[in-house]
């Protein structure tokens, strides 16, 4: 019998069983809290969505990458909410605010060699934005800060998994 090391299929599903724990717990975690927060199911599944996207692009094979991109895309993530906030206080949402928004967020982002900061600010920023035209009578504050959270859960329960169920570094070729 063949280590799990050496055993292509072993080690795969073991990386999919990590993902598929990652999904599991993002997303019931975010919607328990979202629909805690706002008290009503309707809104929860999206940013119990927004928790699963950001788990799933910070995990990585190793500890310490995944660290390392859970920093880079909370901190980006706080960028993102600002952002969100100062626009939604002053203007309501619409595709071209949203688009001329990442571009100013993502040129300071890299005019101030915070490039790492890119990703993360940008895609909360659009989240946020969204969101608020899903449900506008959410205040920008609470949005931005909700999505903050929603990321924080997602990075949260990545790093727990890696840190748990070791990743695929070392897999057979």
């Amino acid at each position: 019998m063949e280590p799990i090391r050496t055993h292509k299929f072993l080690w795969s599903l073991r990386s999919g069983i990590r993902y598929g724990l990652l999904a599991l717990l993002t997303f019931s975690g975010a919607h328990y809290f979202t629909l805690y927060v706002l008290g009503t199911y309707h809104y929860a599944p999206i940013g119990a969505l927004w928790a699963l996207i950001t788990g799933t692009v910070v995990m990585s094979d190793t500890y310490g990458s995944t660290i390392e991109k859970a920093r880079l895309q909370l901190l980006g993530g706080v960028v993102g909410a600002v952002a969100g906030f100062i626009y939604l206080s002053v203007l309501p949402f619409s595709v071209a605010g949203m688009a001329i928004m990442i571009v100013i967020v993502v040129s300071l982002c890299q005019a101030t060699q915070l490039s790492g900061y890119t990703p993360g600010a940008a895609m909360n920023l659009g989240v946020v934005l969204v969101f608020s035209s899903i449900n506008p009578e959410l205040s920008p504050l609470m949005n931005s800060g909700l999505r903050l959270v929603e990321m924080g859960i997602g990075c949260g329960f990545a790093i727990l998994l890696v840190r748990l169920i070791p990743g695929v570094t070392g897999k057979p070729a």
